[in-house]
């Protein structure tokens, strides 16, 4: 079994997790929402999010971090997805269930489980864009 330090925006971000992994006990974590709208994100702004790409996906306690990346638009979030890859995440997280009104308004989270074609065509086009990053 392996237990996994979840996202919650406003909470779980980077000072929390160092602490958390610190303790132990915590196999891998993810990092907040990073919301993805209708441009490529910069490299700053991952890094701002989760600064422990800076040091090879890992936390100061050596736990490793996945990528949550928040947005309906496949293919800016294949775009995103495959920077945050060569960043250093070895996963991505797609965000398909938070349930905040503020996420789900703008076409985030939960609300995208409505539409399981669109869910589809995010996960192809991610999953397109980040494996040749791993081969």
């Amino acid at each position: 079994m392996q237990i996994a330090l979840a996202p919650m925006e406003g909470l779980v971000d980077n000072i929390l997790r160092d602490v958390l992994t610190r303790v132990g006990g915590i196999d891998w974590c993810v990092t907040e929402f990073i919301r993805v709208n209708d441009r490529l994100l910069t490299p700053a702004y991952f890094h701002k999010l989760a600064p422990e790409l800076l040091h090879g996906a890992h936390t100061a306690a050596g736990v490793p971090l996945r990528v949550q990346l928040l947005g309906s638009d496949p293919v800016c979030l294949a775009e995103n997805a495959a920077l945050a890859c060569e960043l250093g995440s070895q996963v991505i997280d797609l965000n398909f269930g938070c349930p905040a009104k503020t996420v789900n308004k703008s076409r985030g989270g939960a609300v995208l489980l409505k539409e399981p074609e669109l869910l589809n065509q995010i996960v192809e086009h991610v999953r397109r864009a980040c494996l040749p990053i791993f081969r």
